[in-house]
């Protein structure tokens, strides 16, 4: 099954974890980043691929389908949650010090809040265009002794 459109780059993914950019490939002391995933970075441009095309799948499952089309900020919604998820199932994955499986409660965290986020805007989809709870009165008409002084 192909990733869904609205799938996280390579980049995106990399955005919150940039130190995992570093080139394998590189001289002694460089410590370079390349801001995405290659076949000289620990995860791989390919083992990336897998996390993002697990977090996708876990989105998916999350709101139980696909994401819907409009509004147009869901599938944004969608790739922000997926690229947490990807990122933090990464640093759990490729722990190289002690340091990083703090850096994946935090990912983890952030991931369930930002999944959570999408989950409440598409069960909330036709409120309105933002896509936000907003309250809406309804009252009736009132009788016609309503306005009548007494």
């Amino acid at each position: 099954m192909a990733d869904p459109s609205w799938a996280p780059s390579l980049e995106q993914v990399a955005d919150h974890i940039p130190t995992r950019t570093r080139s394998t490939a590189a001289a002694p002391g460089d410590d370079t980043l390349l801001n995405t995933f290659t076949a000289q970075t620990t995860p791989t441009d390919e083992q990336a691929r897998r996390h993002i095309s697990g977090a996708c799948a876990e989105v998916l499952g999350a709101i139980g389908g696909d994401v819907p089309a409009t509004p147009s900020f869901l599938a944004r919604l969608a790739s922000e949650a997926a690229a947490l998820r990807a990122a933090a199932d990464i640093e759990l994955a490729y722990p190289s010090r002690d340091a990083d499986i703090s850096v994946y409660q935090q990912l983890d965290q952030r991931a369930k809040d930002a999944l959570q986020r999408l989950i409440s805007a598409v069960d909330d989809q036709g409120a309105g265009p933002e896509g936000s709870l907003l309250p809406v009165w309804s009252m009736p008409e009132p009788v016609w002794y309503g306005d009548y002084p007494l």
